[in-house]
């Protein structure tokens, strides 16, 4: 740096800044229970969503890989500690416990790709009382972000009738770089490779190959479309190239002609048009109608029409009712910034601490934030086809179904191995597969039964009357 220049610090949130992810009160919590000498004194939290978006009937649990490896790499750097020590947010003595900070407690967690629904705990996390409350901020965004974008996606797939129609341009109008990643990991679940970005691919070792290449600057960058188009043909000849530049007669014609140039010559040409304009669905519809008669004309009935326009599930389907041509449906910026509701009400709540030998139950009273005692566990029931019929969350030990909640975690060591993305995908698929019809509903809102278990109740009913006396 030059003398007077001005000095420039790297603006964005790092992983290394995670560890002061959360609020000075989060830490001043802490350093009092560790000034209070109750430094070993261990808790369970559940982390939960208090209700759902509307219309949904469902959530797809995403999230869980980020949670886990955030809680398991904790650490705190130097100048992280004298930060908080010089601005008088912790003491020397919770200073001293941060430089060696490690997380040796229990994780339970629904595996990721799952379906839950409110009130159910996803994640329950076990170990010293302070530590855990240090991740409280950290655990609730992790499943927030991921779970909306998953859940969004997981309805957009259900109102194309699940076919591979749906696919994803990530980072655009996205909120932040990291939710645009995020989202591109969410869409990667649902068959879509093309909304990551490459090094996204490279990170996680994805196949990608891209295809869309023939867009709207690259072909205004010539002097005429067709000059445009049969560059993009020179270079990558099996893109997808837009068509509505100009006009879509006009484009149209002009990709044609160049695929039957590149065809001519025994040449591969576009895989696929690519329509990006129109005011409604049915003008798309029609738009889509109009390509597809021309390309059958043309002998190219193999060319494939995608189409983006701010779509969502609720244009997907009525895209599919006008039995539109289409092959591929981009979505962007209604699916990364949902509009339709895009707040998810996640919660982390203490259900019990332990304290010399003694356990001590927790819960919360207050109307609408209720929250239950004890090591809890969620337990589904199944039809003989396979569908979910309820759920019952109840203590553990109880046998009211199939147990939710897989131990990942033990004394601060994995038990269970995190799925690659590949095994997730199918996973998250096949959750989908168990949902009955009316929850797949996009347009009509179902309450799904979750109960709470007779001992979970009266558990639940024994704290609070000692609490109200």
């Amino acid at each position: 740096m030059k003398p007077g220049e001005p000095k420039f610090t790297n603006h964005f949130f790092l992983p290394e800044d995670q560890p002061l992810f959360d609020y000075d009160y989060i830490f001043s919590a802490s350093a009092m229970w560790v000034e209070l000498g109750m430094e070993d004194v261990t808790a369970t939290f559940d982390l939960f969503v208090r209700e759902l978006p509307r219309k949904r009937n469902f959530l797809l649990f995403n999230g869980l890989e980020e949670m886990i490896t955030g809680v398991m790499n904790w650490k705190f750097k130097k100048e992280d500690i004298d930060f908080l020590l010089k601005r008088n947010i912790i003491k020397p003595k919770l200073a001293k416990l941060l430089k060696n900070f490690k997380f040796d407690g229990e994780i339970w967690a629904m595996p990721e790709g799952s379906i839950f629904f409110p009130g159910e705990p996803v994640f329950r996390i076990t170990g010293k009382l302070w530590q855990i409350n240090l991740f409280t901020f950290f655990l609730m965004n992790s499943l927030s972000s991921n779970t909306i974008f998953a859940s969004k996606l997981a309805r957009c797939m259900l109102a194309a009738n699940n076919k591979t129609y749906v696919a994803t341009c990530s980072p655009v109008r996205g909120h932040a770089h990291e939710a645009a990643l995020k989202f591109g990991r969410s869409a990667y679940l649902f068959g879509s490779a093309s909304g990551m970005v490459p090094g996204f691919a490279k990170k996680f070792n994805i196949p990608f190959k891209s295809r869309a290449r023939g867009f709207h600057a690259f072909i205004k960058s010539f002097p005429t479309e067709i000059e445009g188009l049969r560059a993009v043909a020179k270079v990558f000849p099996d893109s997808s190239v837009m068509v509505d530049t100009y006009s879509i007669e006009a484009g149209t014609r002009n990709a044609i002609t160049v695929c039957l140039e590149q065809k001519k010559k025994g040449q591969p040409f576009f895989s696929a048009l690519f329509i990006d304009s129109g005011a409604t669905v049915e003008d798309f519809a029609n738009s889509a109608r109009y390509v597809r008669r021309e390309l059958d004309q043309a002998g190219l009935k193999e060319v494939q029409i995608t189409v983006a326009g701010n779509f969502e599930e609720y244009k997907i389907k009525k895209l599919v009712d006008l039995n539109a041509p289409v092959d591929k449906v981009i979505l962007g910026t209604e699916a990364i910034a949902p509009a339709d509701d895009p707040k998810l009400e996640v919660i982390l709540k203490m259900a019990l601490f332990k304290q010399k030998g003694k356990t001590i139950y927790t819960v919360k009273l207050a109307s609408g934030k209720v929250s239950y005692p004890g090591l809890k566990q969620v337990y589904r029931t199944f039809n003989k086809q396979g569908k979910i019929v309820k759920d019952v969350i109840g203590l553990v030990n109880e046998k009211l179904g199939v147990p939710q909640l897989k131990k990942m975690v033990v004394g601060g060591k994995y038990v269970r191995k995190l799925p690659n993305l590949d095994e997730l995908k199918d996973f998250t698929l096949k959750q989908l597969e168990i949902l009955p019809d009316n929850l797949k509903r996009i347009d009509e809102e179902f309450v799904y039964p979750v109960k709470t278990s007779k001992k979970l109740e009266d558990l639940f009913q024994k704290i609070k009357k000692m609490h109200s006396k």
